[in-house]
């Protein structure tokens, strides 16, 4: 699963790639889902190509513009905003990429921030993050889960990060990708963690924690598994009422 991006074909090969990343996303998830009986996860898709916008029904301040450009330095996961997914069925709940943002990360820029080492694994972990929010979404939706037993605080981003790895985990073991590429991540995680982990993400610590058990559980002994994401990060999950 290698991009093949360079700088004759970032036009073409970016979005391929982030075509080629949600297909594998929608089918690991799909199996996983398909054997509890919960239906399908697949979210709709938004690729913002270079030069175009989108509007999203997920930004609707007074006075703020709901367009968001092909260089948005930031990607998302929108509960509300229904569009096709991989098989061309509308869908509420889509993931939003925007292409030359994306296309920046193979020149060292993730969302705004130098990066010494970059590669598809980085691009790869930001699109399994954002399909991590849609798992949380499709299981609340699934079980009737009320907002207020929806992850809490940080963990509402760090259980995307644990979901992202366990995704992580099987294309490690499809050979889909490589420890190098795994090891991206130490490098990633000092630019997307939060400062003091005063923001919302998680500070670079929390992150790599997260990260970790989804990819070889909380004993760091085996694969991780979306119940040891569970556990730790949505524990008002298994709450009852």
């Amino acid at each position: 699963m290698t991009s093949g991006v360079n700088s004759s074909n970032v036009d073409t090969a970016v979005p391929k790639y982030l075509t080629t990343l949600l297909d594998d996303l929608d089918q690991t998830w799909g199996g996983w889902f398909g054997e509890l009986g919960w239906g399908d996860p697949a979210p709709g898709r938004v690729l913002i190509e270079s030069g175009t916008s989108f509007a999203t029904e997920c930004i609707d301040e007074d006075g703020a513009s709901n367009r968001i450009p092909s260089d948005e330095a930031n990607a998302f996961f929108c509960g509300v905003d229904e569009e096709p997914n991989g098989d061309g069925q509308e869908t509420e709940g889509s993931i939003v990429l925007p292409v030359d943002t994306f296309a920046a990360i193979w020149d060292g820029n993730v969302f705004g921030v130098p990066s010494p080492i970059v590669g598809d694994f980085t691009a790869a972990i930001v699109v399994a993050h954002e399909y991590g929010h849609n798992v949380v979404f499709r299981m609340a939706e699934a079980f009737g889960i009320p907002e207020r037993r929806l992850p809490q605080g940080k963990n509402s981003e760090l259980i995307a990060d644990c979901l992202a790895s366990n995704w992580a985990a099987t294309a490690y073991q499809r050979d889909a990708l490589g420890a190098k590429e795994i090891l991206q991540v130490a490098t990633l995680l000092p630019i997307i963690g939060d400062t003091g982990g005063a923001m919302g993400h998680g500070s670079a610590t929390e992150r790599a924690r997260a990260l970790t058990i989804g990819l070889t559980g909380p004993q760091f002994n085996r694969q991780g598994q979306p119940v040891d994401c569970l556990q730790r990060y949505w524990p008002e999950f298994f709450e009852v009422g």
